[in-house]
């Protein structure tokens, strides 16, 4: 029988450990701290194929599965977009992963950590008209430190592309950011 200090000392241990675990669910907020999507072309045309990419910053003591994984039981990262009669997805590159040793795992696993730059190649519809429209998909997650990994989770992204007439010019843009990312895989 536990005696009533012995029983107090392990509700305070209960009680901070549970505590502990809110602070780190909290700081969920601190994984992804920045994500912004670019297109290499200004503008596209009907039926055109073009490329776009999800760069991100993630935080300090922070790492999440890469895509593909390299264990059964990891959750990798992905990237997808709704369908939609305009737009489709051709293809995701992935960046390469970082082979990375931590506690709870017994072996490398296959992380990104600081930044990763998501390529992904669509294909606009033939008869899609002149105009701007908005993209919607998702960016889903598992993040982890070196000790544990927090439950997935799953962020909205949201971007614009112009389509224009076969009269209008368009140009190339953020080729610092296009040259990185290899979608000849």
């Amino acid at each position: 029988m536990l005696s009533k200090k012995s029983l107090a000392s392990r509700i305070l241990i209960f009680a901070m450990a549970f505590l502990g675990a809110g602070t780190a669910f909290g700081a969920r907020q601190d994984v992804i701290t920045k994500m912004k999507m670019f297109l290499a072309r200004d503008s596209v045309y009907p039926g055109e194929t073009f490329k776009a990419a999800l760069r991100l910053s993630i935080g300090p003591d922070w790492h999440i599965n890469a895509n593909p994984v390299n264990d059964d039981f990891l959750i990798p990262t992905t990237l997808e977009f709704r369908a939609d009669g305009n737009f489709k997805v051709v293809n995701t590159i992935y960046p390469p992963p970082l082979p990375a040793r931590f506690e709870f795992s017994e072996s490398e696993v296959f992380v990104y950590a600081e930044s990763a730059l998501i390529g992904v190649l669509f294909k606009a519809g033939d008869k899609v008209l002149p105009g701007t429209y908005k993209l919607k998909g998702a960016l889903s997650y598992q993040a982890c430190n070196d000790s544990s990994c927090l439950p997935p989770e799953a962020l909205s992204v949201e971007f614009e592309v112009k389509v224009v007439d076969f009269e209008t010019p368009t140009r190339a843009v953020n080729a610092e950011i296009f040259s990185r990312i290899r979608f000849d895989k």
